[in-house]
């Protein structure tokens, strides 16, 4: 098995440099819980449940401080919950792995730190990925 260790992040049909090792993303699966219930006689059953409320996509990346991208990041958020973010990654044996996120937010007031050797964290979130 190889990993995946160089994904393209698009937003918005964009393609968007991002600082190597950053990328990150959950499914938007949610949270489950279990629990155990009584019915006599000393034995129990499981009651499983799905918190729906918990179901948002993430993705998550750093992107180098330029004029450019401290725009783009102010579009994105100002786009609300209107952006399309994918990812697409393959391994070197040829492997791909894509999700994409409709519905994406920049909930965050993300921070812009100035200097050369520094960096925007943006997290998305968004529907369940596809």
């Amino acid at each position: 098995m190889i990993q995946v260790a160089d994904a393209a992040v698009i937003v918005n049909n964009e393609v968007v440099p991002t600082i190597p090792n950053t990328v990150k993303f959950t499914e938007g699966l949610g949270e489950q819980s279990m629990r155990s219930v009584s019915i006599g006689e000393g034995k129990t059953e499981q009651v499983w449940s799905n918190n729906v409320e918990s179901s948002i996509g993430m993705v998550a990346f750093e992107i180098p401080v330029t004029v450019e991208l401290i725009e783009l990041a102010r579009t994105w958020k100002g786009n609300q919950n209107q952006n399309l973010v994918q990812l697409a990654g393959r391994t070197a044996d040829g492997k791909e792995l894509t999700r994409t996120f409709s519905g994406a937010a920049l909930l965050s007031d993300y921070e812009v730190e100035l200097g050369s050797d520094t960096t925007i964290t943006v997290e998305f979130k968004g529907n369940v990925a596809i």
